[in-house]
């Protein structure tokens, strides 16, 4: 027995020396496979070395360069992300974070994480690097010199399937709500001093929706914004001022004036952001009923999955409007508190391909009674609420770093308590898209 005890810890010595004696000899043969450009052997190693219970940051970030080198770059970005809270390697992986989204054609976050090198690695040849790197897609794209803007447009054409949001058994025939579409739409930003990191700018948008036959429906909103950006503690902040007017068949709806405040940064491999945004809304003489507060939370996760990128967020809306009071006493409410859950995963298979899929659930209820008189003077009141899941497909090719070209389907089915205002619809789009 006593024999027995004695082979069995024996047994279990030189399993674990062994062991031991793979795991520090894998570590080795990657590195030297590695300096051979023998990348997909190095790899093997590499992940030998992991599974022995190596966790390192070392170890990390040398499978990471290793996925480089085999062009694998959406599953290197995952370990250099995760070496972005390391004071060691934090730098060298954020260098690398900006080569992998250089090389997948993403060069607005490339010049990102190049301007943070820049301005605060620790050491000086990486600074040298990234404001090489600045220098050259400057060069490629701008010019000579780096332009303190940046600027997008897209055209669009498409068709909606029920443009008035009717309910369905409103529509007499199927072609009845239908209707073909353009859109346009532009941004851009203009950085007025400082750098991204540190710094101050002013950006805005404009979309504008145009259908062929129901012009009453033609929508058109305008935002301009004033930002202060920053990095606190790690992460990067926004404080600004927006100022925004919609309209609807031409005519002024709204007017609003709003607080902008983000803040993001990585979690791990993961990036995390949360924004506020209080708003007043002017309705005008028009629709004085819209006049009135609007508040909006956003929560969101993003963490790239070897060649996916999965986005999982959270939104609410709280609304306190005049409201509209009708001659006969009718009362209709347009506060609406609303909670959005949704989620997107977009499949980059190729640096030219970007395919995109995604489904947003949102509850609305209204926290005022409305009030309605019948022809026979009867009067129904009820709290207004809603649920509307909305989903869709995306597709983008890109034909150069700047242009691209991309289509769209998505379905949006809206149930409410008052049978009215339940409908589905459908819209499908083609466009394209360019980066100056």
């Amino acid at each position: 027995m006593q024999n027995g005890r004695i082979g069995i810890v024996l047994f279990t010595l030189l399993t674990l020396v062994s062991s031991l004696s793979v795991a520090a000899g894998s570590f080795s043969e990657a590195t030297e496979a590695f300096k051979q450009g023998k990348y997909r052997k190095a790899l093997k190693y590499f992940e030998i070395e992991r599974e022995s219970g190596n966790n390192s940051a070392k170890l990390r970030y040398n499978i990471g360069v290793t996925l480089m080198k085999l062009e694998r770059y959406s599953e290197a970005t995952i370990y250099f992300h995760g070496l972005l809270n390391d004071a060691r390697w934090r730098d060298l992986a954020r260098y690398n974070l900006a080569v992998a989204a250089e090389r997948t054609n993403r060069e607005l976050v490339a010049i990102k994480h190049y301007r943070i090198v820049r301005e605060g690695a620790t050491t000086e040849k990486l600074r040298d690097m990234a404001a090489r790197r600045l220098r050259l897609l400057a060069e490629d794209h701008r010019g000579e010199r780096e332009r303190p803007w940046l600027a997008t447009a897209s055209l669009t054409v498409g068709n909606d399937d029920n443009a008035y949001a009717l309910q369905n058994e409103l529509l007499e025939e199927a072609s009845i709500g239908a209707d073909n579409f353009a859109e346009l739409f532009a941004w851009g930003q203009y950085r007025l001093r400082g750098t991204p990191e540190n710094g101050w700018r002013v950006h805005g948008y404009g979309f504008g929706r145009k259908y062929k036959d129901y012009e009453n429906l033609d929508l058109a909103s305008a935002r301009a914004a004033f930002s202060r950006d920053r990095r606190w503690f790690g992460w990067s902040t926004e404080l600004g001022l927006a100022v925004e007017m919609v309209t609807l068949g031409g005519e002024p709806v709204t007017q609003q004036a709003r607080l902008l405040g983000r803040i993001s940064g990585n979690w791990g491999r993961s990036i995390i952001a949360f924004s506020y945004s209080p708003g007043y809304y002017f309705g005008g003489d028009e629709y004085a009923y819209l006049d009135g507060w609007r508040q909006f939370f956003d929560l969101s996760w993003q963490r790239s999955l070897f060649s996916t990128e999965a986005k999982l967020f959270y939104r609410f809306d709280y609304n306190d409007r005049e409201g509209q009071v009708k001659a006969e006493g009718d009362y209709y409410s347009y506060s609406p508190a609303r909670h959005t859950l949704g989620g997107t995963l977009v499949w980059i298979p190729s640096p030219r391909w970007n395919l995109s899929t995604g489904v947003e659930y949102r509850s609305s209820l209204y926290n005022e009674n409305n009030r309605i008189t019948d022809s026979e003077g009867n009067v129904d009141s009820y709290y207004r609420e809603s649920d509307r899941l909305r989903s869709w497909l995306g597709a983008k090719f890109r034909v150069t770093p700047n242009f691209h070209i991309n289509g769209k389907y998505q379905l949006i089915d809206n149930e409410e308590n008052r049978d009215i205002y339940t409908y589905d619809k459908s819209e499908y789009s083609l466009g394209i898209g360019y980066s100056f």
